[in-house]
């Protein structure tokens, strides 16, 4: 109840700062879909294949269009290519223009101007925003376009949920004040440069109302027209040199911000003494799955190295003598450039999976770290440690592993070390670092295979091949 009041007086008195926060997000969405989409059409018309295929006198278009798709597939972005000596221009969803053509008008409008990006609106039948950047050789010889563009429904349907949300209007406008975003209407086009379609700021009573005040020292200004008031941000983007204005209602006429703070604090209140009742086991449930997945591998759900440190003493109490088991898969590093990391993930869990088939209850798999797992058999000789670890090896050499991108099939191997010791003698870490040595070993001798350190009969260790 406590926390019901002060919640209530606190947002009835600050209010007003609360609704200029919600530019935050906006903020976050302009750079989200403005700024990454510049970056990528900086990184491809700086990319080396790029301006290496642009200088060729003949190129392979269904190279340069897998390239499109992939920059398409993996930043989910209309990607395009204009290329200056092979006269053509090729986006990424096969559609191809002659640059003579009138649709690749603004090719030769861009090409003679001195920046090397811009920023238009363009295709006139499904209006996108696109970022041109230049592609240039390393003697600054001009070679083309390169970039990508953002299907302007998206922009509208982004802006419209913030308008209904907070009742705002969104205006995004270029250093001249002409509109290139907006919430209240998806600008049209009829042109690639919009020369009828361009709307300015300075149509608006609120911006000529706004220009007229000192905003230097706020961000938020409230201005007054003939016919209303309105509350007025202005937000820059530096890197397009363009300005976001968010224009709102004063706060005092928000009835929907008021409905929405009286509405939030009921649900405070029938939540309160929930929360009260349920805060402590909440607390439990918190703290144990914190633990658990600390100590838990998250690919192969395996106990990782930092729960073998925990467990170490609780093992030291419980048993007399260890046999400690190291494995490592063969030529992982292999397997990851040849089939990629989603495949070495499979490799990776199938392995996992094979060790806990084979062994024992009482017995700890973990991951040691990369491509290493650790095995801990309590109370188990050397000998049967081997012939276990023998039996897990050749199960694994004859399983099959699928690519199911490419239907192929291959084989894995893994290589294994084993040390046996007595707790009472020796600490756990040691008889791992004799286990590793003989990994090592067996490593070197050719992979796939299992070796032993033992002890002989005048006390002196010895490697043994199994």
């Amino acid at each position: 109840m406590a926390t019901s009041y002060f919640t209530f007086n606190k947002v009835t008195r600050d209010h007003a700062n609360h609704q200029h926060q919600t530019i935050v997000p906006l903020v976050t969405l302009l750079n989200s879909e403005i700024v990454r989409p510049l970056q990528v059409s900086y990184y491809m018309a700086n990319d080396y294949f790029i301006t290496d295929l642009a200088q060729q006198n003949i190129i392979d278009k269904s190279k340069v269009s897998g390239y499109l798709t992939n920059i398409q597939d993996k930043y989910n972005l209309l990607a395009f290519l204009a290329l200056e000596k092979h006269n053509f221009m090729l986006d990424s969803n096969g559609k191809q223009l002659n640059l003579a053509e009138d649709e690749a008008e603004w090719y030769r409008r861009l090409k003679d101007q001195s920046l090397d990006y811009y920023a238009d609106i363009g295709n006139s039948e499904n209006p996108h925003l696109y970022f041109d950047v230049k592609i240039k050789s390393e003697a600054g010889e001009f070679l083309g376009f390169a970039g990508v563009a953002v299907d302007l429904d998206h922009f509208a349907k982004r802006f419209e949920t913030y308008k209904n949300k907070y009742g705002v209007e969104l205006f995004v406008a270029d250093q001249n004040n002409d509109i290139t975003l907006s919430s209240d209407i998806t600008m049209k086009t009829h042109s690639h440069h919009r020369k009828d379609e361009i709307t300015n700021l300075t149509e608006f009573e609120w911006f000529n109302a706004y220009q007229t005040k000192d905003n230097s020292a706020q961000v938020s200004q409230l201005v007054d027209t003939k016919s209303a008031q309105f509350m007025v941000s202005k937000l820059p983007l530096p890197e397009l040199s363009w300005d976001m204005y968010i224009v709102s209602p004063p706060h005092y006429l928000q009835t929907s911000y008021w409905r929405l703070v009286a509405s939030k604090v009921v649900i405070l209140l029938l939540v309160a003494l929930s929360l009260y009742i349920a805060f402590e086991r909440i607390l439990r449930v918190f703290k144990t799955n914190v633990v658990q997945n600390s100590e838990t591998d998250f690919l192969t759900q395996l106990p990782n190295r930092s729960y073998i440190n925990w467990k170490i003493e609780d093992i030291r109490r419980e048993f007399t003598s260890v046999s400690v088991v190291v494995a490592d898969i063969d030529k992982f590093k292999n397997i990851n450039d040849k089939y990629g990391h989603l495949v070495g993930d499979e490799v990776l869990k199938s392995v996992a999976n094979k060790l806990v088939e084979a062994l024992r209850k009482v017995d700890i798999v973990s991951r040691w770290g990369g491509e290493e797992f650790l095995m801990i058999l309590p109370e188990t000789s050397c000998g049967q440690a081997k012939e276990i670890t023998e039996r897990i090896r050749k199960t694994i050499e004859s399983a099959t592993i699928n690519v199911s991108s490419s239907n192929e099939d291959f084989f894995v191997t893994v290589s294994f070390g084993i040390a046996q010791g007595s707790l009472q003698n020796e600490s756990l870490n040691d008889i791992i670092q004799k286990a590793d040595q003989a990994l090592y070993l067996a490593k070197t001798n050719g992979r796939n295979q299992v070796i032993t350190y033992e002890k002989r009969d005048d006390k002196t260790d010895q490697l043994t091949v199994g």
